[in-house]
């Protein structure tokens, strides 16, 4: 499944590529580290590039029912901003041509009007290897452009 449909981020700030698992609180998602990526440097993805793969992937768990919900409405999309950074332990950064898989899963939620701030904490993976863990608030709420 393509997160493409949740997220209003393109190239070169789309940071998921894929989805493997979304249910109920815990998303599974994957993305290839291409050389491109805005967030090399000396031929590894940085710190900011493992904490906005986290805050992404994690969104997703918000963001996919909202876009069920909505789906006759093609014009439909969804905003997201990290609005605290709890803690983030990076215990290596992944090369150039590696693929990440990251969990992460809903901790709270709470909603005021259309507007829903979450909870999230998320683990990153190279090769079965956990490289980065994030614990976050997002801020999640329909674009009303």
């Amino acid at each position: 499944m393509s997160i493409r449909a949740f997220l209003p981020h393109r190239e070169p700030m789309l940071m998921v590529d894929d989805i493997i698992k979304l249910k109920g609180d815990f998303i599974e998602t994957t993305f290839d580290i291409n050389e491109s990526n805005i967030f090399i440097e000396n031929g590894v993805l940085n710190e900011i590039g493992i904490i906005e793969n986290a805050a992404q992937t994690s969104s997703g768990i918000v963001c996919g029912p909202h876009f069920e919900a909505n789906e006759s409405n093609e014009n439909y999309r969804v905003m997201g901003y990290i609005s605290k950074i709890k803690r983030v332990d990076i215990m290596k950064l992944p090369p150039v041509n590696s693929q990440l898989n990251t969990k992460g899963e809903l901790i709270s939620m709470h909603q005021v009007g259309e507007m829903y701030s979450c909870e999230m904490k998320c683990f990153t993976y190279l090769n079965s290897e956990r490289i980065a863990a994030c614990y976050f608030n997002l801020i999640i709420h329909p674009d009303q452009e």
